[in-house]
C-alpha cells in the first residue's frame, strides 16, 4: 500500500495528506475517491488483485479446477452437507455444483452417501485424502501476502477489527489509547525516575 501502512492511521500519523488521492495509478488511472469509504473499498479490491491467480495455482497444484477446489474448501470434513447446501454456501444455483462435485468424487476427495437423517438426500463426505488436499489448498489460499506480514501487531489488530466490523455490519472497537512516556514512567513500565 502507498503512504502509511494502513489507511486507518492516515489522519493520525501526520505523514499523509487529508486529500484523497488515487491509491495506485495502475489500479484505476485517474480515479479520485469521493469518500474515505470508497477509498477503503478500492484498497480492498486492489489487495485482492492476486486472488484469482492464487486460486488457479492452488487448484492446479492438486489437479483441480478453481471451481472444484473452492467447492472442496467450502466442505467441512466434520459436518457433511448436501449439494443444495453447498450451492447455498457458494451462492449459486444447485445445478451449478453438480459438475465440480462430480469431479471431486472422481478424484476420490469426496463421496456421496445417504443422509442418515433423511435417506432421500445425499450428503457430501470429505474423504481422508480430501481432508489432506483441502488442508493444503486452504494453507495456500490463506497464506497472508507479504504486505500483511510486514504490518506491526497493533496495525494488524486494528485492521482486523475494522474489517470484521465492515463484514459483520457492527462497530469496530475504539483503538486503545497509546500511553505517553510520562504515564509509562509513573507505572514503572519504562524510563528511570
Amino acid at each position: 500500500m502507498i503512504g502509511c501502512s494502513i489507511y486507518f492511521y492516515a489522519d493520525r500519523c501526520g505523514r499523509c495528506s487529508s486529500r484523497l488521492a488515487a491509491v495506485s495509478e495502475n489500479f484505476v488511472p485517474g480515479l479520485r475517491y469521493r469518500s474515505r469509504a470508497q477509498e477503503l473499498w478500492a484498497l480492498v479490491v486492489e489487495a485482492f488483485g492476486g486472488w484469482e491467480e492464487r486460486v488457479t495455482q492452488a487448484a492446479a497444484e492438486v489437479g483441480l479446477s478453481p471451481v472444484s477446489a473452492w467447492a472442496l474448501v467450502q466442505l467441512d470434513p466434520d459436518h457433511p452437507i448436501s449439494q443444495k447446501e453447498l450451492a447455498a454456501r457458494l451462492r449459486c444455483n444447485p445445478s451449478t455444483v453438480v459438475d465440480p462435485t462430480d469431479r471431486l468424487e472422481e478424484a476420490e476427495l469426496v463421496v456421496r452417501q445417504a443422509n442418515p437423517a433423511d435417506r432421500r438426500v445425499n450428503v457430501l463426505i470429505v474423504t481422508t485424502r480430501g481432508r489432506q488436499v483441502r488442508d493444503g489448498v486452504i494453507d495456500r489460499l490463506f497464506e497472508p501476502p507479504e504486505a500483511f506480514r510486514k504490518l506491526r501487531g497493533e496495525e494488524l489488530r486494528r485492521f482486523r477489527d475494522v474489517m470484521l466490523a465492515a463484514v459483520t455490519g457492527t462497530s469496530a472497537p475504539a483503538p486503545a489509547p497509546r500511553p505517553s512516556p510520562k504515564n509509562l514512567d509513573r507505572r514503572g513500565d519504562g524510563g528511570s525516575t
